[in-house]
């Protein structure tokens, strides 16, 4: 029984093997069927097939010899293929050829003629590297064997897809980074926000994005400032992952102050975005490169935004004037005291107290719910979310003290603070408590 895949079994090899053999016996018989006729002796009148067209009869001749045996060949070398190479069946032929087998092959030879090639930059630093003419068309061929389909023969993307000759990267643009974004592959997702905030909600939001990148006359003022209260504030919280004067966070969510759009950047665009949601994945290419391609490979990206191992300027508009941080907070101070009791969180100045009775005053879960939920509510990849033991288990083992030291100081792709500094420590200590607690700890 072939137990390779759910969808094969054996009968299908029966049924193959029948249809070849009864199609070589049924050739033979067409073959021995239509050689009966014999040549005529000299002087013998040939005889005809009987069949007449206004007078005219056809000769019933046999078959050329050269037709026959070149037919009797072509039987003969069909058997014979079969013999030696897969063809019957699961038969594996007497050679025990297989395509993939030859595959194999062919790449250990390319392999054993290429590595020491490949090798003799392994050790060379990333610059020298990309700006090594032989490494660079070793390079080149890399890239477009397996980049240009999503990046473009000149490397500066699409609409989803990033150009990789500015120096505008989501998850940064140093070459250990780069080597990380083509061995492992990323995964990014923008929530859908149009639900919770409504058609208003997103028309406000999109001005107040826009404000950040383009000059005054290209967006509605009064629709930025109200925009601003929901970009800083619940629901959307879209500082946690665009930081509090939309600069972005690296690994979180891309700087909304240049003009360097992976989605476009008109009105049109932004709101679909804010909408509907984004989602890309770049492919691990881990598999398909060895660490010496992936060296050659990573230096030719990083070589195209820093041409002569200088950083290439990033192409950024100038950014609209941002408020102070703890003035881009207040509205979302204000907003998460009207639907929760977050005002409690800051109802004694933690200087003022003690930090273990300014940590108990805290309201963890009023800090969850207007900080951190974006993230651990189960809308962004990666990040653990909320009442997932599973998420949690391995991070609950490493103790309070190290969770609460990786939220304070960010950790991976996790921001300082979840991207918001105005926060108390004690502030985020309870967050990280409630989550916690509510994941399985009994912090």
């Amino acid at each position: 029984m072939n137990t390779t895949s759910q969808f094969t079994s054996n009968f299908w090899n029966i049924y193959i093997a029948v249809i070849v053999v009864l199609s070589f016996i049924g050739l033979a018989w067409l073959l021995l069927s239509q050689n009966v006729v014999k040549r005529p002796k000299k002087g013998e009148e040939v005889k005809t097939t009987g069949h007449e067209w206004d007078g005219i009869e056809e000769y019933n001749n046999p078959l050329p010899r050269w037709w026959f045996w070149l037919y009797v060949c072509t039987w003969t070398f069909g058997i014979g293929y079969l013999v030696m190479y897969p063809g019957v069946g699961d038969f594996k032929g007497i050679w025990g050829w297989t395509s993939h087998g030859q595959y194999e092959e062919e790449v250990a030879k390319a392999e054993q003629k290429y590595s020491q090639m490949y090798a003799k930059f392994a050790k060379m630093p990333i610059d020298q590297v990309a700006k090594n003419p032989e490494a660079q068309a070793i390079g080149q061929n890399l890239f477009n064997t397996y980049c240009i389909q999503c990046h473009g023969s000149d490397a500066k993307g699409s609409k989803g897809f990033p150009n990789l000759t500015d120096d505008d990267w989501l998850w940064g643009g140093e070459p250990e980074k780069i080597q990380e974004t083509i061995e492992k592959g990323r995964t990014a997702a923008m929530p859908a926000w149009g639900p919770a905030l409504g058609e208003e909600g997103v028309k406000n939001v999109t001005q107040y994005v826009m404000s950040l990148s383009k000059p005054k006359g290209q967006y509605d003022e009064e629709r930025a400032e109200r925009g601003k209260a929901l970009f800083s504030g619940p629901p959307a919280n879209c500082f946690t992952c665009h930081g509090d004067k939309g600069q972005g966070i690296q690994g979180l969510g891309p700087n909304l102050t240049d003009d360097v759009w992976l989605w476009g950047g008109t009105q049109k665009a932004i709101t679909e975005t804010i909408t509907n949601g984004r989602s890309s994945q770049m492919p691990a290419w881990g598999h398909f490169l060895d660490k010496d391609k992936l060296h050659i490979m990573t230096a030719y990206v990083w070589g195209m935004s820093n041409k002569d191992g200088k950083k290439a300027p990033a192409k950024k508009a100038e950014p609209a004037q941002a408020a102070p941080a703890a003035e881009a907070s207040a509205p979302a101070a204000d907003s998460a005291a009207s639907a929760a009791p977050a005002s409690d969180a800051k109802a004694a100045p933690a200087a003022e107290a003690k930090p273990e009775e300014a940590s108990a005053k805290v309201d963890g879960k009023a800090v969850f719910e207007a900080n951190c939920k974006t993230c651990h509510g189960g809308l962004i990849p990666g990040a653990p979310v909320v009442g997932k033991k599973e998420d949690w288990a391995p991070r609950i083992k490493q103790g309070k003290d190290t969770l609460h030291k990786h939220a304070i100081e960010g950790f991976n792709s996790m921001p300082a603070k979840g991207g918001n500094g105005s926060l108390s420590d004690d502030e985020v200590k309870a967050a990280v408590d409630f989550m916690a607690n509510e994941s399985g700890a009994k912090f």
